[in-house]
């Protein structure tokens, strides 16, 4: 008997750059690490400019409803604030009044400790006054505008003998197997051939600041070529559990080995899990960016005499998805 699977290549590209740096918070909240504040223009009374703020999240899981931003005394806003990039958290609005620009989140959901964040708004008119020693103090909030991590900014200089730089990094991902498809030469009556397995090798480079998702779906579950209605089952535990070692006559996988910073989803580097026909199951996720992590998928089937014979055929996909 053979088993025949192919994969099918799914590679999702996206992402970006931010500005980096220091330090500083009130005793009633944590200190937010990494805060950065950048002006596309640095010249006294510019207007139209993009301020962009970094920062990485001290406290957590919080449902974060705002984060608020102070500017320079004679920052203005003669029209409306624009949204221009955002990663970390949701998409939201920005509003100013006081010197302070609050971005306020559409759809809160909860962030972890440690998230970088970044948020980039355009339609500011810099302040008129020159100075070298502007800062920006960022605060996360919660509903009711309840502080939960606070810090200022890097010093920005605004003034007429300032030059903007502006480096754009592009959003990036490559994903690649070392595998198209495979055959699993399978015989009950010889000892060896009664369970086979094929390692599949995938890489992935992103430059993602919170790193990426590795996920992994089946089109339906290796089936007859001869007889349709006859299958070589999922392993148990397929999608949210594994198992030890497959049962018998059951087809299934886990993280064999890896390499780089991920880890494996659902304990799939010490069990079995099957793949799942209409729904995605996380075999491998990384929090930060790499320059390749591979990891090894050990797909395996294991038969005895009560599997009928015939041709089982079906098709995996991979599927990386970076977060920004």
């Amino acid at each position: 008997m053979s088993l025949r699977t192919q994969r099918r290549l799914a590679a999702v590209t996206a992402v970006v750059a931010a500005v980096v740096l220091t330090l500083a918070a009130p005793a009633h909240a944590a200190a937010l690490t990494s805060v950065g504040w950048s002006v596309s223009q640095p010249q006294p009374g510019t207007t139209n400019v993009r301020y962009t703020w970094s920062f990485t999240t001290a406290s957590g899981p919080s449902t974060i409803n705002y984060v608020t931003m102070t500017v320079p005394a004679t920052t203005a806003v003669p029209g409306v604030l624009t949204v221009q990039d955002y990663y970390g958290v949701g998409i939201g609005t920005a509003t100013f009044g006081a010197g302070v620009v609050t971005f306020q989140v559409t759809t809160p959901a909860s962030i972890a400790a440690g998230t970088p964040i970044l948020i980039s708004i355009d339609g500011f008119t810099n302040p008129t006054t020159p100075g070298n020693a502007y800062t920006s103090t960022v605060t996360t909030e919660l509903a009711g505008h309840a502080a939960v991590d606070t810090a200022a900014s890097n010093a920005v200089a605004i003034n007429d003998t300032s030059t903007a730089v502006t480096v754009v990094i592009a959003r990036s991902t490559a994903f690649a197997s070392n595998t198209t498809g495979f055959d699993l030469l399978m015989d009950a009556a010889i000892p060896g051939q009664d369970s086979q397995h094929k390692d599949v090798q995938l890489t992935v480079k992103t430059n993602a600041a919170s790193g990426y998702t590795l996920r992994t779906q089946i089109d339906h579950q290796p089936r007859g070529v001869n007889n349709p209605a006859v299958t070589l089952p999922a392993v148990a535990g397929s999608v949210g559990g594994t198992v030890a070692s497959p049962p018998v006559n059951t087809f299934g996988y886990k993280v064999q080995s890896s390499t780089g910073n991920g880890t494996a989803g659902s304990q799939m580097s010490t069990g079995y899990a099957g793949y799942t026909a209409g729904m995605w199951g996380t075999a491998f996720f990384s929090g930060v960016p790499t320059n390749s992590d591979t990891i090894t998928l050990r797909n395996q089937a294991y038969i005895d005499f009560l599997q009928k014979a015939d041709t089982y055929t079906a098709s995996i996909t991979y599927s990386v998805t970076p977060t920004y």
